[in-house]
């Protein structure tokens, strides 16, 4: 009696080459799986990570929306801030401290962002908007320093959160492209 292997010309391993080629049988599951547990790995890590940066940046601009009253301000100090990692490319950074005063009390905060150069000079002039409902609320006119790092990191996580949907459509078009 004959086997079947001898009928059939394509032999087993043929079969596998090929399976694992177009993408079917176990080497191109294993290949999908781990292509796609990589871009799980990214997009899992863009999500926590737009979560955290995307509330920020709703906090920012929500932050502007509340500051509608205008006042003089002054910077009266800058403060240096040390970078924590002691790299020799990095160094300090600065962070203006605002004086305004808002209906007779006087309000002197440090900004939540510094800058290198420093971006504003001790006795420097400048315009504050801050929230009527809670003056200690405020923002420097004309400084989007925050808004523009909060909206750079979000459309980057973005990208990473992205890049599951991505990976799974490229497969799709692949696979419909072999056959």
């Amino acid at each position: 009696m004959v086997s079947d292997d001898y009928k059939n010309p394509e032999s087993t391993s043929d079969t596998n080459q090929r399976h694992a080629h177009d993408g079917s049988g176990i080497r191109g599951f294993w290949n999908q799986l781990k292509q796609h547990a990589i871009s799980v790995w990214f997009s899992f890590v863009g999500v926590i990570l737009l979560v955290a940066v995307g509330g920020n940046l709703i906090g920012e601009i929500t932050l502007r929306m509340d500051c509608t009253e205008i006042t003089d301000g002054v910077v009266t100090q800058m403060i240096r801030i040390e970078d924590e990692d002691d790299d020799e490319d990095s160094g300090p950074t600065w962070a203006p401290v605002f004086r305004y005063g808002v209906d007779g009390r006087i309000y002197e905060q440090q900004s939540s962002t510094s800058s290198y150069p420093p971006k504003y000079k001790v006795g420097q002039a400048v315009t504050i908007r801050y929230d009527p409902a809670d003056p200690k609320r405020y923002v420097a006119d004309g400084d989007h320093t925050a808004l523009v790092l909060y909206g750079a990191l979000t459309v980057l996580f973005l990208g990473f959160t992205a890049a599951l949907p991505v990976a799974m459509i490229t497969s799709k078009r692949q696979q419909s492209n072999e056959t």
